[in-house]
């Protein structure tokens, strides 16, 4: 976000012989209240495997096939010691292994990564916004730190509220259009507090941008049409503001979840079950 046997939750008889229980370490952790939570969630919450239409407790004590069950089980006891309640935790655990998966199409989007890495790590962000300034560096921070299975793919939401966030976001896109995309983002990033026309002028003359190929990048029609299909796509998967991320098709809720240190767990898991770990 390995495991150790554990004793805890109902025991299965098979032959007289009581089986012992694979439970999270972690739930040694947990005060009463706590696990009592967690074993109740485990005795509920299906499987994640669709050819194992089983409670995760069943998943877990028969040693099923489904090597996500353990994951699974780790990820609702670290969401129940994280505090989130019964049903949090619930909605939680859907988000993170529910049926619900967007496919986005990333075609000329940003991208760092290879196209075949078993993670992909969408982002969408306004480069006004105060959150994506502070939360789209750990994003990318995590891929970089999972440079060989992350795909990072950068997508633009320019909210109406601010003033400046969609002339932004056609200076980052045409600045792809220059293979300086990264470099123009984190300088947006940087200048925030004073983007306007002629601070993003500044910023793309120091970047050593063609200025006359940027101003008609900014103002095609490609642009607009990257910008709204980018729009169309967050709002389809559920897009409530910026930022917003994506793991595989999967959102990061910034309610349930924080990117530190839930991202990077988010992301080992994808990893590890990827593997077949």
């Amino acid at each position: 976000m390995l495991f150790v046997s554990a004793c805890g939750g109902s025991q299965h008889v098979d032959g007289g012989g009581a089986l012992e229980i694979q439970r999270p370490k972690e739930m040694g952790d947990l005060v009463p209240r706590e696990r009592e939570t967690v074993e109740r969630l485990l005795d509920e919450l299906i499987a994640p495997c669709p050819d194992q239409a089983v409670p995760l407790s069943t998943c877990l004590d028969e040693k099923r096939s489904c090597k996500a069950c353990e994951p699974a089980a780790r990820f609702v006891t670290e969401r129940v010691k994280a505090g989130l309640g019964r049903a949090e935790a619930t909605r939680a655990y859907e988000i993170r292994f529910g049926s619900k998966v967007t496919t986005v199409d990333v075609a000329g989007s940003p991208t760092k990564g290879s196209a075949t890495a078993p993670v992909t790590l969408m982002v969408w962000s306004d480069f006004e916004c105060p959150a994506c300034r502070r939360i789209v560096p750990m994003v990318e921070h995590v891929a970089a730190e999972h440079a060989d299975d992350v795909r990072l793919v950068h997508k633009f939401y320019p909210l109406p509220r601010h003033a400046h966030a969609e002339v932004a976001a056609r200076a980052a896109y045409a600045a792809q259009k220059q293979g300086r995309y990264w470099e123009m983002e984190h300088a947006l990033f940087e200048n925030q507090d004073k983007l306007g026309d002629a601070a993003i002028g500044a910023i793309a003359e120091e970047l050593g941008l063609d200025m006359g190929k940027l101003r008609a990048d900014m103002q095609s029609e490609a642009a607009t049409k990257t910008i709204e299909r980018d729009k169309a796509d967050a709002d389809r998967a559920g897009l409530m503001g910026t930022p917003f991320i994506m793991i595989n098709g999967r959102e990061f809720d910034l309610g349930l979840f924080k990117p530190e240190p839930d991202l990077d767990a988010w992301v080992t898991m994808e990893i590890e079950l990827a593997r077949g770990r």
